[in-house]
């Protein structure tokens, strides 16, 4: 192949002609050539291929000549020779035995003739120094334009110094002389195509400023140059204008990019680099690489290189990332806002790829958003607001009420209002700055802040605000339990402290107003204390010192970004705070707290530090763990629970509502925790600052639905979730398992729990029974909304605590606590905080049922995680379920099936709709054989990787209940492992399913058959080296020290060795090990119980869901239950990728979705049905167990319709018959419903991805379940993938025609029919096949054998089956033979439409045989009446012998021949179609009726019922009679016993009247003594076998003593009495 590339080198370019040859590479540079030997080295020699070194066949250092073997090697399980390539000394430098990877050196050769051989030498010289490949001038817009190139080469995904890139662009972007550059290169362009007029006035105004930027720096003229542009351009007439402007279009570009200066350029310049970053990177978010790719795929299908630069460009993730990080630092950080959009579309990017980049992104717009929220308090409580519609000022009283309600606004506004506050400290408008300061203590002393106590005085160096509050948070703080849940709880103390706020731009002057505001706080008539000197009697009372002003040097410190230096700032301010004056002073106030807030520059939150007074070290001292929070409240984020661990790390979300912290459980394992806190505060109006709120908050259905309080919650969670999403892939903050709590401020009204306007009455002495109802709802609702996603992140557990106010007994605190156990499922429990009478501790406790934490301390630490959580974590971290919670997931889904089926149901609470009763061994060995029993015990406690479960569930279809066997591996157990008891227990499952034919369901988790070595061994075993000194050279066995052998002998087997030097080794010949469970035993077990799970699906229903990873046996038992449901993103594999790559020797496979996953699973037919997620997947087994009965034998699970039977059939074919519209209906083009043939909603579609001309799925019929297979008429797409394996495959597109048997979809069909058999369903064929196709490829594919086993499933079906031609169907050929109604005569009845056709061949076939030309021109001589007349003529003519009048009639008629056959054609096409009707079948007798469309669903249904009916009875005749009674003398049987009973005696066509027959069976009474005659029969027939026979008459006497031992007493004594009176 030759290859033509350009190059540029040291600013010149060179063209290079590159050109494979045996030899080498040809190059041809220049028009020079040069040739690139390829490097053969015979004295090296390596492994071609991945392979192992079996042996060496000749010994080291010893000689071999050319073409000779000298080891053999094992290769894809084949032994190969190696052929030495020369002769030579062999020098070995690989182990016999060791496996390789290919181009390792196996050994060298020193060659006989070493001159030979020609070696390629490494370069030893020194490139010579090369510029940059293209000359670069030294003018700014020269670098601008090459920096910018650069940039976007490094987001094509090429190399670059980034650094050097961004800085040079920086650079020029700030350079005064850019613009005028740009401009002067772009003009001298376009200088001579533009209008005269317009040049000049360009030029002379350009050159006016150009000459004064000589002297000094001006800005660019951008706006005038854009007037100039645009006035001539508003002279031009409509012709010459649109010529013009594209002309001006680089100008005006230009002009318009600087028309906001220097900086609107860079803005634009730095957008445009993002958008392309963006324009990749946004298709690979959160996605999968491969899927991605052929999306790419199918959208640029003619420009497939345009993929190569995405993908290429991707793979640079790196260097883009690092780019786009260095300009968001240098141009985006000082103006975040211009970039909102894109920062934005940063943010969302989900993949570890984007962490950094989604948070700096987050950063900044948090940035934005305080700056914004700043500046909106700051115009909300300003007075220039403060005027009416008409414009005139407010008078005082309506001034102060408004200013009034908007502080109230912001102050239970759910945003960063403290930051946003802080930043306003130092106003320069003094009024402003003192509603500021009101506004932050109403905030931080909300709700206990008394009323008009906000006082503000001015000191010479700061502001100073005292206020009053009530002194509850102290009590709690020191620890004094004031939760105490009476009656009296919510009675607010009436004793006040005080709290004083300080606010000074320098620590100098804090000393000074400190005393000055200690003065004005004690001051207060309210305030006890008068002196300093005087011991409080409680030290409740607060101060916060705010430190302000961007420029002070504590701030600088923290903005410097410098830990060291922050850590100096806190030492500087505890200093202060430590001197024994300043001390002294504040702690005889009563001050037990100090908050110190830090003001930082514009968009930078506060920084806080609260410092207690330490008795121990008599002085103020810093609490680290309530840094960044104030005070007042921070004691209700309850973080005195975390205290038991260590090295809390934390973490404010970006608004600062929510505070993570982060813990670490180390035993047994460490685990990342994370503990979510936030102070829920509620909007008190709809109008003002909670409307700013409201821009950013998520609004949909779902919200307005809920409640005030739920809408509260829900919004605040969202939040949550959004933080840790941000924290995903950041490894420090990132946990395993999280926990919310969630603290609501404000008191709520019953009212506020129910959504509007719903509205409770609470009955007296019920109102804690209905708060607790109405808790348990509020929480499931808002669970349904986050559970999912609160499950992807880790949240396992959130809380919320409420007080409840005017609700009688219900008034106080309650806590709800949900579970997140699987995402779609929770558990939900509510508590009272009430005091426990012999401890006096505040305890939670359960108003109904008890909780788990019923007794438990409200303030006991967290503990660490138990066994379940850390399975459940085990589990999640294996993207599964645990299996313990499945149980849960059915109850979830058994509601949500009664909810689909019956509207409005609400599940009783007397009534449990699930009881599940485990199963284990029934004894502590659990080996092969061992039967299993009900067990009761905790989940987890399980010693066997394999756990069941006896479900009894109450359905819709049985409402008295049914039983099924769930079996499911244990992923946290050995990995889900298969061992010996994993499948001794697999095996007791399918064999007591089997016993009591059960539907069995299999919940597939698992690694395979288990892969073990024996430990004990492993750890002590020794070599014996083939050189002691040289262990390189190899070893020839591993051994025991007598020792060791003496205690693990057991576990080997081995023999002894004496060593000359007299030591003794125990030569290890075999490994067995003291555990089982270790080799081929799982192997033998994964036989025996694929064996078992085969035997099931033939016995029994089974049913797999591929609920995570399935491996090996796992992988052949979802194919032997056949049966198979798989999650999207789990695989179904042999083996594992990583270990294909090996074998292949490169990387061929990234995951095992390749490999297994749905889209190879769900296409070649091993998957059924695909599910997002495992709620999705018990729905489905619900769903699908619908349909069959309860077990093998059972009734039909027939349910009440709500689509009637009696409706008619509303969807019509039109050219030709949509199968899934003909089965479930469909919309038409006005959205109106048009019914198809079965219940609306009912039909569940099976195997939809493979064989896709043929559509198979489960249906109902008025309420009762079938079976359907049916036909799809348009041509489908089937895709075969390529092998990324093999190099030379290609992905293959085949179409296949609709109405056409495929080998594949004939296989499915097959394969439906014995499915629909197994599970005792009615089968309905929507018969419109053409036929089989016969090419080669298809009978090789096995096309004849898939038509057989339709043929031989149809024999052996054993309920009724329907083939039915619908409308504008036809059955021909082949494909009528393999459904005909006499291979099953018994079950099978066809029908037809009247519109449907079926013969041998189509029309158009038949009329190639059967009506060929010359019959056509015959029937045209005997039809047409001018060629009668012509024909006549020529008789006539031919008779007179006048030639040249023969010619010209025999002309004429093969002229009249030719223009008729066309509609002869027609015409015989249409002569061959009325041998196909539907009449003629009903003529001929191979169909049972022909039926009208509209009424094929009423006549179906109920020719079904009077089937299943018929079918129950001839079931009980031959259970009775014995099975060599055939069907259909059953069913004559039957008939006779009806025809004679007194119902039908007399009446003519009784037979076909279904309301008499169902009248007649359903009174037992009417065959009880025919059936009880049969038996009798049938127990004559079988002793009249036994007299037969003299040994069974021998053993007869002894049966029948086994038999009476078997049965109760009193029935032995009945059946003995009548055993006399027979033997007289």
């Amino acid at each position: 192949m030759e290859v033509c590339l350009c190059r540029q080198l040291d600013g010149n370019s060179h063209v290079l002609y590159t050109e494979e040859e045996a030899a080498g590479t040809r190059l041809l540079i220049d028009g020079r050539t040069c040739l690139l030997q390829n490097d053969h080295d015979p004295s090296k020699l390596v492994a071609e291929t991945p392979c192992k070194l079996l042996r060496y066949l000749v010994t080291d250092d010893s000689h071999v000549d050319a073409d000779t073997p000298y080891a053999e090697v094992e290769v894809m399980k084949m032994c190969m020779p190696l052929l030495s390539p020369a002769s030579g000394i062999i020098h070995f430098r690989m182990s016999e035995g060791q496996p390789m990877q290919a181009g390792e050196l196996i050994a060298r050769l020193d060659l006989d003739d070493p001159s030979a051989v020609r070696k390629a030498e490494p370069f030893t010289g020194s490139f010579p120094v090369l510029g940059p490949p293209t000359a670069i001038s030294g003018k700014v817009h020269q670098k601008c334009a090459a920096s910018l190139n650069a940039a976007r080469m490094i987001l094509a995904g090429y190399e670059h110094n980034i650094d050097e890139v961004v800085q040079s662009l920086l650079n020029c972007l700030d350079s005064p002389e850019l613009p005028f550059l740009q401009w002067q290169e772009c003009f001298a362009v376009l200088a001579n195509r533009l209008p005269k007029e317009l040049k000049n006035e360009l030029e002379s105004k350009y050159k006016e400023f150009e000459r004064i930027s000589s002297s000094q720096v001006v800005d660019f003229p951008a706006k005038l140059l854009k007037g100039i542009l645009e006035t001539h351009l508003s002279k031009c007439s409509d012709k010459e204008k649109g010529a013009l402007e594209r002309l001006v279009e680089p100008l005006t570009s230009l002009v318009k990019s600087y028309e906001g200066g220097r900086e609107s350029h860079a803005h634009i310049i730095v957008q445009s680099l993002f958008e392309e970053y963006l324009f990749v990177e946004e298709l690979f978010s959160d996605n999968i690489q491969a899927d991605v790719i052929e999306r790419l795929r199918l959208q640029y299908k003619k420009d497939l290189l345009k993929i190569v630069d995405i993908v290429l460009s991707h793979q640079g993730i790196k260097s883009k990332n690092k780019l786009i990080l260095r300009l968001m630092d240098k141009l985006v950080y000082p103006n975040p806002a211009a970039y909102r959009d894109q920062l934005i579309r940063f943010s969302v990017l989900n993949h570890t790829n984007y962490s950094e980049l989604a948070l700096k992104a987050s950063q900044l717009l948090e940035q934005t958003k305080l700056s914004e929220l700043r500046s909106h308090i700051a115009r909300s409580l300003s007075e220039l607001e403060m005027f009416t519609e008409d414009g005139e000022n407010m008078d005082t009283p309506k001034r102060k009420s408004a200013i009034n309600d908007r502080m109230e606004d912001i102050v239970s506004a759910p945003l960063a209002v403290e930051d946003a506050l802080v930043g306003l400290f130092d106003h320069s408008d003094h009024t402003l700055q003192r509603r500021v300061v009101e506004t932050y203590v109403r905030r931080l002393y909300q709700p206990y802040l008394v009323k008009g106590s906000v006082r503000m005085q001015w000191h010479r160096t700061g502001l100073i605000a005292t206020w009053e509050f009530y002194d509850e948070y102290i009590e709690r703080k020191n620890g004094v339990e004031d939760q105490t849940l009476n009656k009296t709880v919510t009675e607010k103390h009436s004793e006040k402290k005080w709290g004083v706020m300080v606010i000074i731009k320098s620590l100098q002057f804090l000393p000074a107003i400190i005393s000055a505001a200690l003065r004005e706080a004690t001051n207060n008539p309210h305030e006890t204390l008068t002196s300093g000197s005087v011991e409080p009697v409680n030290y409740g009372n607060m101060m916060h010192i705010g430190l302000v002003g961007i420029n002070n040097q504590m701030s600088l410190l923290q903005d410097s970004g410098d830990e060291d230096q922050a850590q100096e700032r806190i030492n500087k301010l505890a200093k202060i705070l430590k001197e024994q004056e300043v001390g002294s002073t504040i702690r005889a106030a009563g001050v037990g707290v100090i908050s110190c807030i830090i003001q930082r520059d514009e968009g930078r939150a506060p920084m806080r530090h609260s410092f207690h007074w330490s008795a121990d070290k008599l002085y103020y001292e810093e609490k680290p763990l309530l840094r960044h929070l104030e005070p007042p409240l921070s004691i209700y984020l309850e973080l005195d629970k975390l205290k038991g661990y260590e090295n809390i790390r934390y973490t404010p979300s970006r608004d600062r509502q929510w505070h993570l912290y982060t813990v670490v459980d180390h035993k047994p394992l460490p685990i990342q925790r994370m503990f979510l806190r936030t102070l829920l505060r509620q909007p008190t109006t709809n109008e003002g600052f909670s409307s700013y709120q409201r821009q950013d908050a998520e609004t949909s259905r779902t919200q307005l639905a809920m409640s005030f309080t739920s809408r509260s919650i829900f919004r605040s969670l969202l939040a949550a979730m959004e933080e840790l999403e941000l924290n995903a892939h950041n490894a420090n903050i990132k946990s395993e398992h999280a926990h919310m709590y969630l603290y609501i401020i404000r008191e709520q009204q019953i009212d506020d729990l129910v959504p509007y306007p719903k509205r409770i009455n609470i009955n007296a002495g019920k109102e804690e029974n209905t708060v607790e109802a109405i808790l348990e709802e509020l929480a499931r609702e808002i669970h349904s909304s986050v559970g999912v996603r609160m499950h992807r992140l880790g949240v396992v557990v959130w809380e919320v605590k409420l007080w409840m106010a005017a609700c009688g007994e219900a008034n106080g605190s309650w806590r709800v606590i949900v579970n997140n156990v699987t995402g779609h499922t929770c558990t939900v429990h509510i508590y009272r905080e009430k005091e426990d009478a012999g401890t006096h501790k505040v305890v939670y406790s359960s108003v109904s049922v008890k909780g788990p934490l019923h007794g438990v301390p409200v303030n006991e630490n967290y503990q660490p995680l138990g066994i379940i959580d850390r399975k459940r974590l085990s589990a999640r971290k294996n993207s599964t379920t645990y299996c313990y919670d499945f149980p849960l997931a059915f109850e979830t889904a058994l509601e949500q099936s009664w909810a689909t089926q019956q509207p409005g149901f609400q599940r009783p609470k007397d009534i449990n709709l699930l009881k599940v009763t485990e199963l284990k061994f029934a004894d502590k060995e659990g080996s092969w054989g061992t039967p299993l029993v009900p067990v009761e015990h905790y989940p987890g406690l399980n010693d066997v990787g394999m756990v069941a479960w006896l479900m009894e569930m109450c359905t819709p279809e049985f409402p008295s209940g049914r039983t099924i066997l769930v079996v499911s591996n244990d992923v946290t157990f050995k990995a889900g492992s298969f061992g010996p008891r994993e499948d001794a227990f697999f095996r007791a499952v399918t064999d007591l399913a089997c016993t009591r034919k059960l539907p069995l369901i299999y919940l597939a988790a698992n690694s395979g058959a288990r892969l073990g070595v024996a430990e004990e061994v492993k750890s002590c075993f020794r070599v014996g080296w083939s050189e002691e000194s040289n262990p390189e050279h190899g070893f020839q066995y591993v051994y025991l020290t007598p020792e060791d052998y003496s205690r693990i002998g057991s576990s080997v087997i081995a023999h002894e060795l004496k060593l000359e030097s007299g030591e003794t080794r125990w030569v290890i010949d075999t490994i067995v090990g003291k555990e089982d469970g270790l080799g081929v035993e799982n192997l033998s077990g994964s036989g025996a119980i694929a064996g078992a799970y085969s035997r099931a699906y033939k016995e029994t229903f089974t049913l797999t869901y591929v609920t995570g990873r399935t491996v090996g046996i796992g992988a052949y038992l979802a194919r032997l239950g056949m049966r198979c449901i798989q999650r999207l993103d789990q695989p179904i594999i042999l083996t594992g990728f990583s270990a294909l790559n090996k074998l292949l020797g490169r990387e061929v496979y990234s995951s095992h979705m390749q490999l297994g996953g749905p889209k190879i699973m769900a296409t070649n037919g091993v998957v059924h049905l695909t599910v997002s997620d495992d709620l999705e997947g018990v729905s489905s087994i619900l769903k699908w167990l619908s349909y069959i009965p309860s077990h093998v034998g059972g009734e039909l699970p027939i349910v009440k319709p709500l689509d009637p039977p009696e409706r008619p059939v509303e969807y019509f074919p039109e050219n030709s018959c949509d199968p899934r519209a003909a089965i479930s209906g469909t919309l038409d083009g006005h959205g109106r419903w048009l019914g198809g043939i079965f219940d609306k909603d009912s039909f569940v579609e099976t195997l939809e991805g493979w064989a896709r001309t043929v559509v198979t799925g489960r249906a109902k019929l008025g309420g009762i379940p079938v079976g359907i297979v049916a036909v799809e008429t348009q041509t489908v797409m089937q895709i075969i993938p390529a092998d990324p394996g093999q190099l030379d495959s290609h992905e293959r597109v085949v179409p296949q025609a609709g109405q056409v048997w495929f080998p594949d979809s004939a296989t499915k069909t097959a394969q439906a029919i014995l499915d629909f058999n197994r599970e005792e369903l009615p089968l309905f064929i929507m018969a419109n096949w053409r036929g089989f196709s016969g090419g080669q490829r298809d009978l090789f594919e096995g096309i004849l054998q898939a038509g057989s086993t339709i043929v031989e499933n149809l024999r052996t079906y054993k309920q009724p089956i329907f083939v039915y031609i619908p409308m504008m169907g036809e059955l021909r050929g082949g494909a009528w033979v393999v459904v005909d109604s006499r291979i099953n005569s018994d079950h099978i009845e066809m029908y037809a439409d009247r519109t449907a056709k079926g013969n041998v061949l189509e029309p158009e076939g038949m009329i190639e045989i059967k009506f060929r030309t010359r019959e056509l021109l015959e029937c045209m001589g005997r039809l047409d009446q001018q060629l009668i007349t012509l024909k006549a003529k020529l008789q006539e003519v031919k008779s007179n012998w006048d030639i040249a009048a023969v010619e010209s009639l025999q002309q004429q008629i093969k002229s009249r021949e030719k223009q008729l056959l066309p509609v002869y054609t027609q015409i015989a096409t249409k002569f061959a179609e009325l041998h196909d009707t539907s009449l003629r079948m009903a003529a001929k007798g191979v169909i049972k009726e022909v039926l009208d469309w509209r009424n094929s669903r009423s006549v179906f249904y109920q020719r079904l019922h009077r089937r299943i009916g018929e079918q129950s009875l001839i079931n009980s005749v031959r259970d009775a009679a014995g099975d060599h009674l055939s069907h259909a003398t059953a069913l004559n049987m039957l008939k006779e016993w009806y025809l004679n009973s007194d119902v039908a005696k007399g009446k003519e066509g009784a037979w076909l009247d279904d309301e008499a027959f169902f009248r007649w069976k359903n009174n037992p009474a009417n065959f009880e003594n025919k059936l009880k005659e049969l038996r009798v029969q049938k127990v004559l027939l079988q002793l009249t076998n036994i007299g037969d026979s003299a040994l069974d008459l021998q053993a007869l006497p002894q049966g029948l003593a086994a038999l009476l031992s078997k049965l109760e007493p009193s029935g032995r004594v009945k059946l003995t009495d009548e055993l006399r009176k027979v033997l007289g």
